[in-house]
């Protein structure tokens, strides 16, 4: 056994976990202040009328005027979870139509894949590389909102909500 090249496989691994782990934390932290967006976006675009009234908690607002409600519904447990940087969510409109709608997160880089045969080091070293170019800013997600069925990609709730 080559004790220095057991040191550096533990290294990899050692600094594979830290960035892996300090990732998700900044992924998941991406994903959440997105859903925030997309409750404000709901809740600014209703109330720019004045007549709306909101009944909010944790994964629904509903926007209602005279008993009527327009309603968002967004597991945000699983959607903070998820691996990716995906969104997606329901809203419900009065005349019980249901629309879903998905936020895609958009790299502003090309990602490249890995070669499948390389072993689990060196996916740890590929891994470990998109990890720090996302921490440190070089790799910088977006995000689109799409309503399922159509076509149009919107920058924002407000977009999204205007395309209903």
């Amino acid at each position: 056994m080559d004790l220095g090249y057991l040191k550096i496989k533990i290294d990899i691994k050692a600094e594979h976990d830290e960035y892996k782990k300090k990732y998700e934390y900044k992924r998941k932290e991406l994903k959440r202040e997105e859903i925030k967006k997309i409750f404000d976006g709901f809740k600014e675009f209703f109330k720019a009328d004045g007549h709306f009234k909101f009944k909010e908690n944790e994964h629904s607002i509903a926007a209602e005027y005279k008993e009527h409600a327009i309603k968002l519904d967004m597991d945000i447990y699983n959607n903070v979870d998820s691996i990716d940087f995906n969104l997606s969510g329901i809203i419900k409109t009065f005349e019980k139509d249901t629309f879903d709608f998905f936020v895609e997160g958009v790299s502003n880089t090309e990602l490249t894949l890995p070669p499948p045969d390389i072993s689990d080091h060196e996916r740890m070293i590929h891994d470990t590389r998109y990890y720090k170019d996302f921490l440190e800013g070089d790799l910088v997600y977006t995000f689109e909102y799409r309503i399922n069925g159509r076509e149009g990609k919107y920058i924002n709730m407000n977009g999204l909500l205007t395309a209903l």
